[in-house]
């Protein structure tokens, strides 16, 4: 994964990290704290550090002079290719017996060099079966901020492999010179996207140093798209609503705050339901007294992070560095075992330097699997056993694959890694 560098206090002394290139507003400006607290390496505990602070609620801007939309009412305007065609991208390395299905993006989804996936979660309303996929924007659109995917995952149904992009705001608006024409009341969202959980109803989205950002997906707006909306966002003194020709937009209602947890590069809730799974990331070539973690924060029936029985587990790693588990894009946890998407190892397998990594706790290194180049995130779909995950790059983007495609989306027998 492509992160600028950013500078991070640990315990008085700068270390250099790869992070994201946010741009902090006044709800996100916070000191990024390593934990000074060091548990038993390898072992489960509740952290004595980690903290989350009260909720902080962001849904003012749209409580009145908006009509809201569920993602059952979404017009699904692009569409995904099915079948095989997945396994030819660069890096595939999953074993034939392991796979079970994936999907390509359409030609101009899986190349654009301006827009990269991260973050994976799955629900089902109405029978229908769908993925959520983040993005960050980089480059020319930088100023987009990040989006989200609705992709339709049920053979069954009549809109079988479409899906939207929608943009998603937040009520900080920005200042300064700016590329295009922003308006009141919202603005885009400029966070990496490295990750994305849903439970009952709402979206957390890993937020590099804050947190966890929260959005309510019966909540989806649509605005006005066509030409001549291209650079404007936000809602203008007339009422009307813009955010760069994107046709819906999905507006943050809130966000957590966590203290002595970050960077947070992944979220995912567990198998069990009952906490939300954060993971640190730090490349493969960090300074090996950095030490990668993942934290637990219960929640409760309501979507509501708790305070107290948070766990924090340092999984090791042996292909990196001083055993630790460097380079983790994504975390899936069942029980007292971990999943972790870790890329950057310093060796290939079968062409990738991905890998699954499975870790026990209290495990003095973790059980390795085969993972495609550039993977990112983790999602377990648990009432059909599938553990989903995708690609990020684009071709020509500076990494191994060259001119070759890499991007799609994958899922494999979650069995065969248990």
């Amino acid at each position: 994964m492509q992160k600028n560098m950013i500078g991070m206090l640990l315990v008085s002394c700068l270390f250099t990290f790869s992070c994201e290139k946010n741009t902090l507003t006044a709800d996100q400006t916070i000191t990024t704290n390593q934990d000074k607290n060091m548990l038993t390496v390898g072992t489960a505990a509740v952290s004595a550090a980690a903290s989350v602070n009260t909720y902080s609620n962001t849904s003012a801007y749209i409580s009145s002079g908006f009509s809201f939309l569920n993602p059952t009412q979404i017009d699904k305007n692009r569409q995904a290719i099915g079948g095989n065609a997945y396994t030819e991208v660069y890096g595939f390395n999953v074993p034939e017996e392991n796979r079970i299905r994936g999907i390509r993006w359409n030609e101009d989804d899986e190349t654009t060099s301006i827009w990269r996936p991260q973050g994976i979660a799955g629900f089902s309303r109405n029978g229908v079966r769908y993925l959520l996929v983040s993005w960050y924007a980089k480059d020319a659109a930088e100023s987009k901020g990040s989006r989200i995917s609705l992709i339709d995952i049920s053979p069954s149904s009549g809109t079988y492999l479409t899906y939207r992009h929608i943009l998603l705001v937040q009520p900080a608006l920005p200042t300064g010179t700016l590329d295009y024409t922003q308006y009141g009341s919202y603005a885009p969202l400029n966070v990496h996207a490295g990750g994305i959980a849903y439970f009952n109803g709402k979206i957390y989205l890993s937020s590099t140093s804050l947190g966890l950002r929260v959005f309510d997906l019966d909540k989806i707006i649509e605005v006005s798209s066509g030409t001549g909306t291209e650079n404007k966002c936000g809602k203008d003194a007339g009422g009307n609503l813009y955010a760069f020709n994107y046709r819906y937009i999905l507006p943050q209602i809130g966000y957590y705050k966590i203290n002595d947890a970050s960077p947070f590069s992944t979220v995912q809730v567990n198998y069990e339901n009952n906490q939300l799974w954060t993971g640190q990331y730090y490349a493969g070539s960090a300074d090996a007294s950095i030490v990668p973690k993942i934290f637990g924060f219960p929640i409760d029936s309501s979507g509501e992070l708790q305070n107290s029985g948070i766990q924090t587990v340092i999984p090791k790693n042996s292909l990196f560095a001083f055993d630790h588990a460097h380079g983790i894009q994504g975390v899936f946890r069942k029980g007292n075992r971990t999943w972790l998407s870790c890329t950057g190892s310093p060796s290939e397998s079968y062409g990738s330097t991905a890998r699954l990594a499975r870790y026990t706790d209290g495990d003095t290194n973790t059980v390795r699997y085969r993972w495609p180049y550039g993977a990112e995130s983790l999602y377990l779909e648990t009432q059909y056993g599938y553990l989903w995950s995708l690609t990020e790059f684009e071709p020509n983007a500076g990494a191994n694959n060259g001119s070759q495609v890499n991007r799609c989306i994958f899922a494999v027998d979650f069995s065969k890694y248990e």
